[in-house]
């Protein structure tokens, strides 16, 4: 039988899965012991600057304050940054090497426009501009060498900047506190439903649908998907793809044999959503397309998307050596850096 990985590799992965509960518990004490300090103005608008997994976080956070900031808080995955930036934003830069070149352009014209400029990073020039100029920033640890082996990081450091800079109460650390038991209690349970997952997973491509507050959730587990299983997947929201992607359901025939449809359903999907996903279901069906469902488990949002980030990524894991491929190898993304590095 021929396999393209080795088992250690797989078992090093499984390993940085396996870390997530005391990654969130030193996440904590890292932002705890944070020595930053915010002296702009008022801030009027947040922005989040990342890409891949280190932008990932940004998305999570967004969902999760929408209804408690009083300022709005947009997201920036590129090269540029909107007009709108100026000395009343706050700026967050996630990276976790600190040498994502969209990130250090973007920051770059956040500086010129004056924005209150802050940084999640590992180190690289992100560390170096932070700290050559007295901004505010978290160093986080490299140890993993994974960008997506470090959203617990990312994640909470980011939560902890707005808190220190006066955006957002301190009602995320007892969440992140009772995410980190419910994650412990679960284990077992998560487990098995990951590798059923996997198995159902396995040479098709998967349809991965979510009410539009979860979204990052479900980008999070096409990410994994993607970089651990090397498998394509595909990702829209309700109520949205209602208006558009319903109707492609028709064509092509052929491709209708190769899909498995994923419905992820939390407790915070509007009632209307629910109906929506539940008519839907119909129309996937007459493609002899059966509909598994995730329920996220959890009292609070922080807790629902805590639970569910967890279990798809141990999915990307199982996926990886049902597919025998190295979840640790990005050879694509490696050869795109060294490319654009020559131009």
């Amino acid at each position: 039988m021929w396999y393209c990985c080795n088992n250690l590799n797989t078992e090093t992965m499984k390993k940085l899965v396996e870390g997530f509960v005391q990654q969130l518990r030193h996440a904590i004490e890292i932002g705890e012991s944070a020595s930053v300090t915010f002296s702009g103005p008022k801030y009027k608008n947040v922005v989040i600057a990342g890409m891949g997994s280190s932008g990932i976080g940004g998305s999570i956070i967004k969902s999760y304050v929408a209804d408690k900031l009083s300022v709005p808080l947009l997201l920036s995955n590129g090269y540029n940054i909107p007009a709108f930036i100026g000395p009343s934003t706050l700026f967050i830069a996630s990276s976790f090497s600190g040498n994502t070149e969209e990130t250090i352009s973007a920051v770059r014209e956040a500086m010129e426009a004056e924005a209150s400029v802050c940084f999640v990073t590992s180190g690289g020039e992100l560390l170096r501009i932070a700290q050559e100029n007295s901004m505010p920033h978290i160093v986080i640890p490299d140890d993993s060498g994974q960008p997506r082996a470090s959203l617990g990081y990312s994640l909470v450091q980011q939560l902890y900047l707005l808190y220190y800079a006066e955006l957002l109460d301190d009602t995320f650390k007892v969440e992140l506190a009772q995410s980190i038991n419910l994650l412990e209690e679960q284990i077992g349970s998560i487990k098995v439903q990951a590798s059923a997952l996997a198995s159902t997973f396995r040479g098709k491509l998967p349809v991965l649908y979510a009410s539009d507050l979860f979204e990052p959730v479900a980008v999070r587990l096409q990410h994994q998907l993607n970089e651990n299983a090397k498998q394509l997947a595909h990702v829209n929201v309700f109520p949205e793809m209602n208006h558009n992607e319903i109707m492609g359901w028709q064509y092509p025939e052929k491709l209708f044999e190769q899909l498995v449809v994923l419905y992820i359903r939390t407790s915070y999907d509007h009632q209307r959503v629910k109906l929506r996903m539940d008519l839907s279901k119909a129309i996937f069906e007459r493609k002899e397309q059966s509909v598994m469902e995730i329920e996220a488990v959890g009292a609070t949002f922080m807790e629902q998307v805590l639970y569910l980030v967890h279990l798809f990524d141990w999915v990307s894991v199982y996926l990886a050596e049902l597919n025998k491929v190295d979840p640790e190898t990005i050879d694509n993304i490696n050869y795109l850096k060294g490319e654009l590095s020559k131009v």
